[in-house]
């Protein structure tokens, strides 16, 4: 499985790479996470599993990670 956060260094980027960063530790699957710095997008962060777009701008809860994460399985 895949996960890339775009503007993982921004306040709500940080948030979120610790949320998905728990989160995959907890999972037994293995997981890759890619963590891009990027200040040009608007509506920071974004979420992508497996290539999807999962969200853009806001940071989903912890219990709506990992459904995205069941869901993309």
């Amino acid at each position: 499985m895949k996960i890339e956060i775009i503007g993982s260094n921004t306040i709500n980027g940080i948030k979120l790479r610790k949320r998905v960063l728990k989160i995959a530790n907890e999972v037994e699957d293995k997981i890759v996470i890619n963590l891009i710095e990027d200040y040009e997008q608007v509506n920071l962060p974004i979420l992508y599993i497996n290539d999807k777009l999962v969200s853009r701008g806001l940071i989903p809860s912890e219990k709506e990670i990992v459904k995205y994460l069941k869901k993309k399985c």
